[in-house]
């Protein structure tokens, strides 16, 4: 019963149950340092006990370092015992631990005590005599506004396990409809690490102090999983899981502020480098009935890394049995690549795209630095240059799968982090034989949306390989503005692999933002695809809300506000557009358009007709999540897609077609040029989305028949995109048995 000391190592994710988006959560962590009962043991504290007292934790002061350990880490704990003392019967033990993660400090706990207390003694506790009203505060706090006000005051049990398993919308409700757009919501855990039950006062400006104040209920039951495995013939809750519930309801506190509205892919961690006090003076047992969990706000910080002080205490039954001063909960940037699941499974697919990657000033440009364009940490992606992105700081970015249409990049022409004309990339992407949009299209053809986007996400690329975004300080996002190009071949299910040359020939920048014009070339097996001419920009937030969108002449205008004159509900999927096996619309997801509330047949300049059509915008739509990490808004790509649909609604509408044998679309017309140009963004925040098109032609030639047409785009009454003389045209397919 001297001193002494034991050392003890923990794999994170061996049992992988605790995990929390990979990570080991912070109460979890301290329970890993949980050999002191051993050393004690080891010391002979059973051989005075003899099975009439049992071990309590009764404080600490702890330390977190750095962010909390991942799957596949390994805790190293060197735990000391500094001592011990007696109160009359009650046997005392004094301790502090080290615990190391690798070659960097990851916990440090000091004023460590415990006890050994006979169940009667346990019984009269008087608990915590702690109150808010006696704690004084910081008298000049900072207390930055939410980003949105929460208007429910209380949440379910249901509410509560949305928000764990990453639906902030219905947990919050009105106000938080951007959060459905996230790819990995800021949240905590669910299951059994789901350690709240409701929430009875949610109060961001409420409590004693007027600062904020949540207060959460936990039933307890005998039959609750930690009773069994803590401890052997001595059932009780881990302190370290009611400081885990504590944590819970901060985080809740911090989302209901709207602050993890902006910040997809971030997660919950106690503030490093700053000593906690934790006090227990009571228990939770399989007699008791219920833990009440309060989070007293003292601060709050919007940001750049937003963060909540606050005071927190546990009562057990009416006693209080857990208080901790001043505990500091932050959000921080997390990448959901970080996660190794994610990456093998975003990977798997991929398995052979590496072995041609090429490496530029020492980083090797292959498929994982690919995927870390579009949900990985930006240095991952271009190297040591972006480091300056691995924080608050948001960057462009490509889409994520399912619309990441680059496989790999074979070659790289040009010096990195250098923004000059002259730059060259080539990508290849290799075509399936079998994937959404082919299931979705009318016919199993890539659709031209796809193809777009195969020819245009190398430009992206490109732009953050020659360091577009290093040259301002401010974030910016990236936007195609125009482009004009034909297309010269469709491409069907395993074509191949259609290889991408794209070249930066002309750069501008001012005012803070960047123009850059790209030749696109796209090839399969030495056989053209499609050749355009592109222009991209960089902008500053504000610039891209303060875009006017395009002009609208009264020509325009009319054909956006005339009376309907049809209502055909495209989601009922009716049979004159979708009953014949290939020449019909597009299936649900790929789908631009909900309805056409307008078809003319005889109007416009030429007489050939004009169609109006609807999609309502959704901010759960998947092409939101995909299109971009972090800066959800519409491709444009889908925008035209749109356009063609509406051409192909029309054409359906007029029975065109009918004659050929086995008909269908092509993707969109091959051969002629076409043109599109964007001034403005659909964005998860609007509400409508109008498509409106006037036919300019109508004919036969020797692939099929054909329509084209000049169509505008509007977003709320917006006028955001147009596109001139693209077309649709039906050819002839293979006759089937």
């Amino acid at each position: 019963m001297g001193r002494g000391r034991i050392c003890s190592e923990t794999d994170v994710g061996s049992q992988d149950w605790y995990l929390h988006d990979a990570r080991m959560p912070a109460g979890v962590m301290i329970e890993a340092g949980q050999a002191d009962l051993m050393l004690i043991s080891w010391l002979g504290v059973d051989a005075l006990n003899r099975g009439e007292r049992v071990y309590r934790l009764l404080g600490c002061e702890l330390t977190y370092h750095g962010d909390l350990p991942r799957r596949d880490d390994t805790l190293a704990f060197d735990i000391v015992l500094d001592g011990h003392a007696a109160q009359g019967d009650v046997r005392l033990m004094f301790f502090h631990y080290d615990c190391m993660n690798g070659d960097r400090p990851q916990l440090s706990v000091r004023k460590g005590q415990a006890g050994f207390f006979t169940a009667a003694e346990l019984a009269e506790s008087t608990g915590c005599l702690w109150t808010p009203e006696s704690q004084d505060i910081v008298a000049a706090p900072q207390f930055d506004p939410p980003a949105v006000v929460c208007t429910r005051s209380h949440l379910s049990r249901t509410q509560i396990e949305a928000f764990a398993a990453g639906d902030a919308f219905a947990c919050f409700g009105p106000g938080f409809e951007f959060a459905s757009t996230h790819t990995r919501t800021p949240t905590i855990a669910g299951s059994r690490m789901l350690l709240l039950d409701r929430i009875t006062h949610l109060e961001p400006d409420g409590g004693p102090w007027q600062r904020g104040y949540l207060r959460a209920e936990l039933d307890i039951t005998p039959d609750q999983w930690f009773f069994d495995g803590h401890f052997k013939n001595d059932p009780c809750m881990p302190g370290t899981l009611m400081f885990e519930a504590c944590l819970q309801a901060m985080a809740i506190q911090l989302a209901a502020l709207g602050y993890t509205l902006k910040r997809d892919g971030w997660r919950f961690q106690p503030v490093p480098e700053l000593a906690y006090r934790l006090q227990c003076r009571g228990q939770v047992i399989p007699d008791s009935k219920l833990l009440v969990t309060e989070v007293f706000v003292e601060e709050r910080s919007a940001g750049p890394e937003p963060t909540l002080y606050a005071d927190l205490l546990c009562t057990v039954d009416g006693l209080k049995a857990f208080h901790a001063r001043r505990v500091a909960l932050q959000l921080v940037p997390d990448w959901p690549l970080e996660d190794s699941d994610v990456a093998a499974r975003l990977s798997a697919a991929e398995s052979n795209s590496d072995m041609r990657a090429p490496i530029v000033d020492g980083f090797r440009f292959d498929r994982s630095s690919l995927l870390a364009c579009a949900l990985g940490r930006p240095s991952a992606a271009f190297g040591p240059m972006y480091r300056r992105f691995d924080g608050p700081t948001r960057v462009a970015r490509l889409p994520s799968p399912p619309y990441h249409f680059i496989s790999r990049i074979a070659e790289i022409h040009g010096p990195i982090g250098v923004m000059q004309a002259g730059a060259r990339v080539v990508a290849e992407y290799d075509v399936p034989d079998d994937v959404w949009y082919l299931d979705q299209n009318g016919s199993r053809h890539m659709p031209f949306a796809v193809l777009l986007e195969a020819a245009l996400q190398p430009c992206g690329w490109l732009s953050s390989y020659v360091g577009s975004a290093l040259t301002v300080d401010s974030e910016l996002g990236f936007r195609n503005l125009d482009g004009e190009g034909r297309v010269l071949a469709e491409l069907g299910a395993g074509a191949g692999t259609l290889r991408t040359e794209v070249e930066l020939t002309a750069v501008s920048a001012t005012a803070g933002m960047i123009i850059e014009t790209f030749v696109v070339n796209c090839s399969l097996d030495g056989r053209a695809v499609y050749e355009l001419r592109t222009v991209f920009g960089f902008f500053p937030p504000a610039a891209l809300a303060a875009q006017a969108g395009l002009p609208i002449t009264p020509k325009d205008r009319d054909l956006l506000e005339r009376v309907s004159n049809a209502e055909i509900d495209l989601d009922a999927e009716p049979a004159a557009f979708f009953a014949h096996p290939t020449l019909r619309l597009a299936g649900s997801m790929l789908r631009m358009i909900d309805r056409i509330e307008g078809v003319w047949p005889t109007a416009g300049s030429a007489g050939l007709g004009q169609l109006r059509a609807v999609k309502e915008v959704d901010p759960d739509e998947w092409f939101f999540k995909a299109h971009f990490f972090q800066d959800p808004v519409q491709p444009g790509s889908l925008g035209l897609e749109a356009m063609l649909q509406a051409l192909q609604a029309f054409l359906l509408h007029e029975g065109a077609g009918i004659d050929l044998v086995a008909p269908r679309f092509e993707t969109v017309a091959t051969g002629p040029m076409h043109s599109w140009k964007y001034r403005g963004q659909v964005l998860p925040q609007h509400h409508r989305v109008q498509t409106t098109l006037e036919i300019t032609a109508r004919g036969r030639d020797e692939r099929g028949e054909y329509a084209f047409a000049d169509a505008s785009l509007w977003v709320d009454g917006q006028r955001i995109y147009e596109a001139n003389d693209i077309g649709v045209r039906i050819v002839a397919g293979e006759a089937r048995a």
